[in-house]
């Protein structure tokens, strides 16, 4: 590993002087092998790194099941059989959880759905890490603790808030971008009187439909948005929120 990312501040926990590898803010993993030049890398520990590939191993083995972007199908044949291969437990787990639903309206075609079990709260914390990670790349914002960082699927409604947080003109520097020919997008906003107050949306892989929006089981939900905050000591809400 380069000399550019040992012993410096970890990004993710904001220790000083631990960090030992870089790390891809979006795992190498989500892209095929012909899409992952020049991908976000930032300084990381052992220990956040080994927290945030915990996660990725399992949600990169799962999550291509729901792509719906222009790989989808590349994605899922050419990467996924290998690493169920590997994982026995995963294989066996999705095996079980395995369903099928047709939807659709009145009078127009219907259309299979495959449905597998996740816990939506593995990706709202991977995300977590991911805009940590990509405020600093992009602006060298510490959303380290004790920011607080929060990340969730929303129904509708909540989304259109989020939406209309974006509009606000208040807002200073902005992201708009989309990594792999659109299987990983994310839009920022990041408020210029307080560097570390940012806003996010994610779309993984063309914008995955999940089940079981923040507070609403039945709801179905396709980006997760997100924001962060200074300390919660003199914590200010976003405004518009």
């Amino acid at each position: 590993m380069s000399k550019r990312y040992r012993g410096k501040r970890c990004v993710y926990c904001g220790r000083p002087g631990v960090s030992d590898t870089g790390d891809h803010v979006v795992a190498r993993g989500f892209f095929l092998p012909s899409e992952r030049a020049d991908l976000p890398q930032v300084p990381a520990c052992a220990r956040c790194n080994n927290e945030k590939s915990r996660l990725e191993h399992h949600l990169l083995t799962v999550l291509p099941f729901g792509a719906r972007h222009a790989a989808a199908a590349h994605t899922l044949d050419e990467m996924v059989p290998g690493r169920l291969q590997k994982n026995a437990r995963l294989h066996r787990d999705l095996l079980a959880g395995w369903d099928t639903r047709w939807l659709g309206a009145y009078g127009q075609p219907w259309v299979e759905q495959r449905i597998l079990p996740l816990d939506s709260r593995l990706v709202t914390h991977l995300c977590e890490f991911m805009m940590i990670g990509l405020a600093w790349y992009h602006w060298q914002a510490d959303l380290a603790p004790p920011s607080q960082v929060r990340a969730e699927f929303f129904s509708p409604g909540g989304a259109a808030t989020f939406e209309t947080l974006f509009a606000n003109q208040r807002w200073g520097a902005r992201l708009d971008e989309s990594l792999g020919g659109g299987t990983f997008a994310y839009r920022a906003a990041q408020d210029p009187n307080a560097p570390s107050r940012t806003i996010w949306r994610f779309a993984i892989y063309g914008g995955l439909v999940m089940s079981g929006a923040a507070g609403q089981p039945t709801i179905q939900a396709d980006a997760v948005f997100a924001l962060s905050n200074p300390s919660p000591r003199g914590l200010n809400p976003v405004q518009g929120a």
